[in-house]
């Protein structure tokens, strides 16, 4: 096709152009509409966030208008008033509109510089998507919310199998493919496993959704850049809560992990546990899926988020903060008993429910305890065996990911450890923009 530099855009071409920013890249929109990529690159960055354009526009048309205002005013020279002339008065008045409009326009240059940034950082926005189903006829029976434990994807981790005696095999292209896997296991059992209603999928996104560029005795360099990681693995995670959205609402509540925090901090803090990467791509996620208005995000600034699904108290949390016990199963017994403890006296002293549930994630391999209100939940991973777990003989663990519904009365029903590394050999199907991937 033909490249119609130079020609103008019609109504028409920026529809669909407006259409395809939602899927596909940059250089992929320009091939299609015949077009160069910079043209598409231009006219992407004048349709840029409409809404904190005209947001600006407005306060700048505001005070152009009072400034004229006050200047016609001053023109009239009104008689002057015993306190102060009113020829003075205006002109402070038109002088300080004046000021304002300045700032404004300022503003409104800064407001164009941070948009043009983020459009090059986000050029996409998810919309929702349909998807045709075949539904099934519904048994009589309680409503019941899915609840997803989604966490340890590692994004930018690498594996070989050289390194894992032939046990552990991770790459990014490994990531997407168990995503997918994940998406299609959640369909499955929501569309053809699940008799009753299933009014929302509730996520717990538990941490170490990046691997950042921390590693164990600093025996390998982290080859894929922090950005890598952050760029694609926000874009992949969007398509897959955009994707899962068709089933249900989503509404997600988020802890931060241990391996994305900053290069120079020893070990996680207690405080600010925010300042970290995962807390920078849920903030990202958001971001892209902000048209999806079935997919809530549920943005945490502590140490644990907790949350109620169907009557049901949830307390969840990374888990990098439970040491001791038997480490070769990777069952941290002794802390686990000891935040228990302290969770029942501290809720129980300020009069609030305690947490019928706990989840977290950070070990890698599914464990369920009881405890004397429900039950404590760790979640599996995506990796599967890395260098570290060999060297310290942790028991081999399949990538995996927890899933279960909730009943009003009976709280967790029917729960479903989902192998990821079954889809490891089927594609994965997801769209990256731009030429930022992990390796």
């Amino acid at each position: 096709m033909s490249k119609a530099i130079g020609n103008q855009w019609t109504a028409a071409q920026i529809r669909q152009l407006k259409t395809l920013n939602a899927t596909h890249s940059k250089r992929q929109i320009a091939v299609k509409l015949g077009r160069s990529q910079k043209s598409v690159e231009q006219k992407l960055a004048k349709l840029r966030d409409a809404g904190e354009i005209e947001k600006v526009v407005e306060t700048v048309e505001f005070w152009k208008k009072k400034a004229v205002s006050l200047q016609e005013k001053l023109r009239a020279k009104a008689p002057a008033s015993p306190k102060e002339p009113r020829e003075d008065y205006w002109k402070k008045e038109a002088q300080d509109a004046q000021r304002k409009l300045a700032e404004a326009e300022r503003s409104h240059t800064a407001v164009d510089i941070l948009v043009e940034k983020a459009v090059e950082l986000a050029p996409l926005r998810y919309l929702p998507v349909s998807r045709p189903f075949v539904h099934v006829k519904r048994k009589k029976g309680s409503p019941q919310s899915a609840l997803l434990m989604f966490s340890d994807t590692h994004v930018g981790q690498c594996i070989s199998a050289d390194q894992t005696l032939g046990l552990g095999n991770y790459s990014f292209e490994i990531f997407l493919r168990r995503l997918r896997r994940l998406e299609q296991s959640v369909f499955s059992i929501i569309e053809d496993h699940t008799t009753t209603e299933v009014p929302e999928i509730v996520v717990a996104m538990l941490g170490d959704m990046l691997h950042g560029n921390l590693n164990h005795a600093v025996e390998a360099g982290q080859i894929n850049t922090l950005f890598d990681q952050f760029y694609s693995a926000g874009h992949a995670i969007a398509q897959f809560f955009r994707n899962i959205s068709a089933l249900a609402p989503v509404r997600i509540y988020t802890a931060v992990g241990n391996h994305p925090r900053w290069q120079n901090q020893k070990k996680m803090p207690t405080d600010n546990r925010y300042s970290n990467l995962d807390q920078f791509l849920y903030a990202y996620l958001a971001a892209l899926l902000r048209d999806v208005p079935t997919v809530k995000f549920n943005l945490n600034q502590q140490p644990s988020a907790l949350f109620e699904v169907q009557g049901h108290q949830f307390f969840a949390t990374h888990g990098d903060t439970f040491r001791g016990g038997d480490k070769a199963l990777g069952v941290p017994n002794h802390a686990i008993g000891r935040n228990i403890g302290a969770v029942t006296q501290n809720f129980s002293s300020a009069g609030k429910v305690l947490p019928h549930y706990y989840l977290i994630g950070h070990l890698h391999r599914s464990i369920t305890l009881p405890t004397a209100s429900g039950e404590f939940l760790v979640n599996g991973g995506f990796p599967g065996t890395d260098g570290f777990a060999l060297a310290q003989a942790f028991n081999l663990s399949k990538p995996s990911q927890r899933f279960f519904l909730v009943h009003p009365r009976f709280g967790k029903a029917a729960s479903y450890d989902l192998r990821l590394d079954l889809g490891d050999a089927t594609p994965h199907e997801y769209s990256l923009p731009g030429e930022f991937t992990c390796k």
